[in-house]
């Protein structure tokens, strides 16, 4: 794979030269105007006579994650992202949802049926081990749901209503339920995490998240520090639906800032940067590298503005309807979508993506209208606004084009960006400490509408800033019958009600944006679960 590539340096100035206001936006370095000449006219002297040739090993992908770090892997004591994908690199679920047909089929089980409404049978695998040679079997799959439901674990509410499970046999167990789950599926193939009983015991959770053991594609090697980690393809594994890894090694990194991520991927020091963690205005820059191409799907990533309606936070504007309209009012989605987004997002107004089943998109519009706006603060007794903390640690660009428009409204937010702390971001959150907050939900890549409407709009749910016994009742009913017809009449009232209650700003359903080498076959995911047993080299 060779490819011409820009030093550091040099894609500093190339990017002051075509794109000035990536770096006058993103960057904190000062150069004196003659240091930045030189540079530029180095450049150009580059550009005419040279090329700068890097070769990268073909047995190894280096994938940059993002601004935040590897502190730990074990999926489910975490909100961080990139840790559940890389799980499903190196681990396996019962279940595996085919990123091309978006079927559920068998993976860790040989097969599964349903015997009733609330009690889901498998047969499993004889054929597989853990890296550690520990056997998988009923044993490892009643321990690991004991771990997932166990204090401290992030997936838990998404398992409240999986009760027990029955070993029948060495290789047969049941999920019994207390209520039937519509999404049950869907649940066990992406957050039914599969932990070694002997080893996971032996080390605890903290050594698990150290130096983890799965059955997957990938087998954990090592991790350096909190910004690498280092798999390599498992000789053993069994196929299944996945395939073995066709790369043999798979290294993770991260970085804190954009600039470098990019740096990093034209330098040749990173093949691919995975979707959603860089700003978009760098796109128009990268589609003039030849060397390097750019792939983009749908995802069921939902981008909005959250209003402490509630007043959990101590502060009591949003409260008031009007005011909600107000900030709903003087958004200006397609401006954002434009420019922070350079149009790799779908404008949305209900609280769903088109990939959620259940998604309505028939629900009250607050059309960009800052005179209306104004005139709702008015009514609301606030006709010269007021001053709010405001709170992201995602979509910096977005953020600062909402503070703009909020401005202008007369609406002070004061931007807190949290840069690279999604986590503690994310704990402050569901503690109810923000008033006004900038968030993007993946909905634990679960197709379905209850997978965003569950954690944010039910009585007693951590994450709800406003609710009504009637809302919370018709999203808990969704949830819990399996009559698909039922469930999408009962999801789109929910949306309807949150729509016209103006609980929340829904500004965008996003896509998955990957940035990768020219050389380098792979394709992002609907699920947002990159699969990175899938790449090749050509």
């Amino acid at each position: 794979m060779s490819t011409k590539r820009l030093s550091g340096d040099l894609f500093r100035a190339y990017s002051v030269v075509l794109h000035p206001g990536i770096l006058a936006k993103h960057t904190k370095r000062k150069r004196t105007m003659k240091k930045d000449l030189a540079i530029i006219l180095s450049l150009s002297i580059w550009l005419l006579l040279t090329s700068q040739l890097c070769r990268a090993e073909r047995d190894t992908l280096v994938v940059c994650l993002g601004p935040q770090p590897i502190t730990q892997l074990n999926p489910a004591f975490t909100s961080n992202r990139h840790i559940f994908v890389l799980y499903h690199n190196w681990g396996d679920t019962l279940l595996y949802r085919d990123p091309e047909s978006r079927l559920i089929v068998p993976c860790l089980a040989e097969s599964y049926q349903w015997v009733d409404d609330t009690t889901l049978e498998f047969r499993l695998r004889k054929d597989v081990r853990f890296h550690n040679g520990e056997p998988f079997d009923a044993r490892a799959v009643a321990f690991s749901m004991h771990v997932l439901k166990s204090p401290g674990s992030l997936v838990s509410k998404y398992l409240g209503d999986f009760q027990k499970v029955d070993v029948l046999d060495r290789h047969i167990i049941r999920f019994r339920m207390a209520n039937p789950v519509p999404t049950a599926l869907e649940v066990i193939a992406n957050i039914v995490f599969i932990y070694p009983p002997d080893y996971f015991q032996q080390v605890g959770k903290e050594g698990f998240g150290n130096h983890p053991i799965g059955t997957g594609p990938y087998r954990f090697i090592s991790r350096p520090d909190s910004s690498h980690a280092h798999f390599a393809a498992y000789p053993d594994y069994f196929g299944g639906p996945k395939g073995k890894a066709r790369i043999s090694h798979l290294k993770a990194t991260t970085a804190a800032d954009e600039m470098i991520q990019m740096e990093a991927l034209i330098s040749g020091k990173t093949d691919l940067v995975r979707s959603t963690n860089f700003y978009t205005e760098q796109l128009p820059f990268m589609c003039e590298n030849p060397d390097l191409k750019i792939r983009h799907i749908p995802i069921l990533r939902l981008s909005f503005l959250a209003m402490d309606a509630a007043g959990r936070s101590g502060v009591n504007f949003f409260k008031d309807k009007r005011v909600r309209m107000a900030v709903n009012h003087a958004i200006n989605k397609e401006k954002i979508i434009r420019i922070a987004y350079q149009g790799y997002a779908e404008r949305v107004d209900s609280v769903t993506t088109p990939l959620h089943f259940g998604h309505e998109p028939d629900v009250t519009r607050y059309p960009y209208n800052p005179t209306m706006s104004r005139k709702l603060l008015a009514d609301a007794g606030y006709p010269n606004g007021f001053a709010v903390d405001f709170y992201a640690a995602v979509g910096e660009s977005a953020c600062q084009l909402m503070v703009d428009d909020l401005a202008e409204v007369g609406i002070r937010a004061k931007l807190h960006y949290m840069d690279g702390q999604w986590d503690r971001f994310y704990q402050k959150f569901l503690r109810g400490e923000f008033p006004l907050a900038f968030m993007t939900w993946g909905s634990y890549s679960i197709p379905d509408a209850s997978a965003i409407l569950s954690p944010f709009f039910v009585m007693g749910a951590p994450g709800f800033y406003d609710v009504t016994p009637e809302l919370s009742g018709m999203i808990t009913k969704a949830g819990r019958i399996m009559d698909q017809k039922l469930r999408k009449g009962l999801f789109s009232r929910a949306q309807k009600m949150i729509a016209d209650e103006a609980l929340w700003v829904p500004i965008c359903a996003n896509q998955a944006i990957s940035i990768m080498d020219k050389d380098l076959h792979f394709r992002p995911s609907c699920d947002e679960i990159d699969r990175y047993y899938t790449a090749s080299w050509d």
